[in-house]
């Protein structure tokens, strides 16, 4: 269904477009489902900047070198409890619904675990691999390393990964609590976003190709730069998930991976680690109630009404609640770059 500037179509009519696509240059049916789950749950979720709008680059990366489609990932067990993936190249949901599965079920059997990935292409939304740790009861800890967007402190040029990290914690209720973002001001795709929109862009998340704060989506793509997060606090995040995702699991860091709009004919060479610890490690049985006192602490915190979202998780549920109910928006002009609508 069209509305202004945007086709609203079904989840499994986005799935089943999306899957179709992938095909269409050559990827097997179980690949374009992996990566197509992975794009649409970002989209119900609120993040179309991890979602659909990805396809147009994973097609021209598949035809022209970036990713393999006809490749998969490699599993290396490097103990009882750490296991090492590589990427060969392939789109990097595999590596990443692989790296996930096998450290949920160790740590649900283990106590803990770890998997690391190397030698990735990007993997998309990190929460979207969070069914692997809920179905195992396990608490996971996701933490990406990217290539070069986000500017250090007071620096003028795009230098680091714009590194994500993400916790997923089972609860009774079903509802899991989760807490996904990365280390830059805004995701990249978020400014992707807004240009394909021909929206402009708050002048806090971007800077132009010699520095200056910008509202023009444009720039990022132009030598612009995400700021980190927070000063140097969000700097010493980013380079802690530096650390533990890119020197000890992946034998990379963020200068040294690939940009997958810059170098569209190389893989990105990115990296992840994937952790796993059962819920009750250390003998605590009580995770959910205890999550429920920070909620509730935040909340009352506010002399008033919070405002919505107050915590993590929040904003992303009533959005897939809508989405599921009303469709997903997919901007008209990509929809036509696409194949499914005219343009």
């Amino acid at each position: 269904m069209a509305h202004g500037s945007a086709l609203y179509i079904r989840e499994t009519e986005l799935t089943d477009l999306t899957e179709g696509t992938l095909r269409a240059v050559g990827t097997p049916t179980s690949t374009a489902a992996a990566v197509a789950r992975v794009l649409v749950d970002a989209e119900l979720r609120g993040h179309p900047s991890h979602g659909v709008a990805m396809l147009p680059i994973y097609l021209e990366r598949a035809r022209r070198g970036g990713i393999d489609a006809q490749a998969c990932p490699t599993w290396t067990s490097v103990s009882g409890s750490v296991g090492l993936v590589r990427g060969n190249g392939a789109f990097g949901q595999l590596a990443a619904e692989l790296a996930a599965s096998r450290c949920a079920s160790a740590a649900a059997e283990q106590g803990l675990a770890a998997v690391g990935v190397r030698d990735n292409n990007h993997i998309g939304m990190l929460a979207a691999y969070r069914k692997y740790f809920t179905d195992s009861g396990v608490i996971g800890l996701i933490l990406n390393v990217s290539g070069p967007s986000v500017s250090a402190p007071g620096a003028q040029y795009a230098t680091l990964g714009n590194d994500a990290m993400c916790l997923i914690v089972p609860r009774s209720d079903d509802k899991p609590f989760i807490i996904d973002f990365a280390a830059g001001t805004v995701a990249c795709g978020k400014i992707r976003s807004a240009a394909l929109r021909g929206e402009k862009v708050p002048s806090t998340w971007l800077l132009d190709a010699i520095g200056q704060p910008s509202t023009n989506p444009e720039d990022l793509d132009n030598g612009g730069s995400v700021p980190v997060f927070g000063g140097y606090k969000g700097l010493g995040v980013l380079l802690i998930i530096e650390i533990l995702a890119g020197v000890l699991a992946g034998a990379t860091v963020s200068p040294l991976v690939n940009r997958q709009r810059h170098q569209v004919e190389l893989p990105m060479g990115c990296s992840q680690l994937f952790i796993g610890f059962d819920s009750q490690l250390f003998g605590a049985t009580d995770t959910t109630s205890l999550i429920d006192v920070i909620a509730n602490a935040v909340h009352e915190g506010y002399a008033g009404t919070p405002p919505h979202p107050y915590l993590p998780e929040q904003y992303e549920l009533t959005h897939a609640e809508v989405a599921r109910e009303q469709g997903v928006a997919v901007p008209h002009v990509l929809a036509a770059e696409l194949g499914w609508v005219s343009a």
